[in-house]
């Protein structure tokens, strides 16, 4: 009795699965993705910013999609760090959102009292544009003051 027999081809297989895999890796990145290490310190008038977040939006050239933001929080020594996930190399537009704003320690807020406005509300980045190297970056950022209202 001859027995039906169900033949994979094992090289056609591993193959296909490797050229995937390969394919996928290449349009997705090893690792960081081709990113840089960023960090540096934000300043408003000479002194330290003490909270917000900083994006970094690649810029493009020509079509495609640059890659994801990097976005980070402003510490209370004014330092960022965009650590492991890095932003992308080339030109980048750079955003700063002010921390929200929040009641000082120990006061108890009425109902219908908005909390005081943060000291950075408004503030800009002097310079929208940064180049990331690739490799480790060290760029401060210098916001200038918003419109008091």
């Amino acid at each position: 009795m001859h027995k039906p027999s169900i033949r994979i081809p094992g090289r056609a297989l591993l193959g296909t699965a490797v050229l995937g895999l390969g394919m996928l890796l290449a349009a997705t990145g090893c690792g960081s993705g081709g990113r840089s290490s960023l960090k540096g310190k934000v300043t408003m008038g000479g002194q330290p910013v003490t909270g917000g977040r900083l994006t970094f939006a690649p810029i493009g050239s020509g079509s495609g999609i640059p890659g994801e933001p990097a976005s980070t929080e402003v510490q209370k020594d004014g330092t960022y760090d965009v650590g492991s996930k890095g932003a992308v190399p080339g030109k980048n537009r750079v955003a700063y959102e002010a921390p929200s704003a929040e009641w000082p320690p120990g006061v108890t807020p009425k109902p219908s009292v908005a909390p005081p406005a943060s000291p950075f509300q408004g503030a800009t980045v002097k310079t929208s544009e940064v180049e990331v190297k690739s490799g480790a970056n060290t760029i401060d950022i210098e916001l200038a003051p918003g419109k008091k209202q």
